[in-house]
């Protein structure tokens, strides 16, 4: 299983998917190498895929993806939903900057165009959909045995979500590598700190700067690192690569005349 959780327009789907597109693609390459084994041993109708993406900008791209994959067996469903540490509604701004999209209306910079989207709580969607999954004892697992791998680019969301996933227990037991990154390293979104968080009760906040930011993360990994009792590796650095993509969209197959959909 391959959660890509804050997958914009799907590139790290089709890294996996495709790879032989994305040459340049190192780093999301030799990560999915080390978690689902060799690119020419492995078989795409083996995994499972889940993108969370909740900029609408993005949906009628992803739902492309989807209908071409599956038109070849290979198993791929886009969720139109943000991911935190609960369940609900959320207000992202559209920002018409190199951003993109934002929870935080104060990284606004160009314009601040609000849309309310759906959010949900990561923790109790992979208990619920992952953790107890039945695994078939056909199929390629004698490459590499089934694993839960997830990329995680949630664009300073993640100071709430990994300790959520943490505290659940699923972090640990259900997932086994963990690819993304802490944004407290790039200095061309150095503007963006310090961030501001909803607290417990209504109307608490609480504010995070970036050199905290910096020192928990750093900490936090290494404590799980050398935690006996958590099964997750993690690998936190981001591929930009292929920012735009560059490929044309996979061809959607049409079984039942041998025609295909551009």
């Amino acid at each position: 299983v391959f959660l890509d959780v804050g997958s914009n327009i799907g590139n790290h789907v089709r890294f996996l998917f495709e790879p032989q597109l994305y040459p340049a693609a190192k780093i999301a390459r030799n990560f999915f190498k080390e978690a689902f084994g060799p690119e020419l041993d492995r078989l795409n109708t083996d995994i499972c895929v889940f993108s969370f993406e909740p900029n609408p900008d993005h949906y009628s791209r992803h739902e492309h993806l989807r209908r071409a994959y599956n038109s070849l067996n290979w198993r791929y469903t886009p969720i139109h939903a943000g991911v935190a540490h609960h369940t609900g509604n959320i207000t992202f701004y559209h920002t018409g900057d190199d951003l993109g999209f934002t929870t935080k209306k104060s990284n606004c910079r160009k314009e601040c165009r609000p849309e309310q989207v759906p959010i949900i709580r990561l923790a109790d969607w992979i208990k619920r959909e992952v953790a107890d999954r039945r695994i078939p004892l056909t199929g390629n697992n004698t490459i590499m045995p089934p694993r839960v791998v997830m990329k995680m680019d949630v664009e300073f969301m993640e100071y709430e979500i990994l300790p959520d996933l943490m505290l659940s227990g699923v972090l640990c037991n259900n997932i086994h590598a963990v690819m993304g990154e802490f944004h407290h390293d790039l200095n061309m979104i150095a503007y963006l700190w310090p961030m501001t968080y909803q607290g417990q009760g209504e109307g608490s906040l609480w504010t995070l700067d970036r050199g905290t930011a910096k020192q928990i993360s750093t900490e936090w990994l290494r404590m799980m690192e050398h935690n006996p009792n958590c099964n997750t590796k993690f690998f936190m650095k981001d591929d930009e690569s292929y920012k735009n993509d560059g490929q044309p969209l996979p061809i959607i197959q049409m079984p039942s005349n041998n025609t295909s959909i551009p």
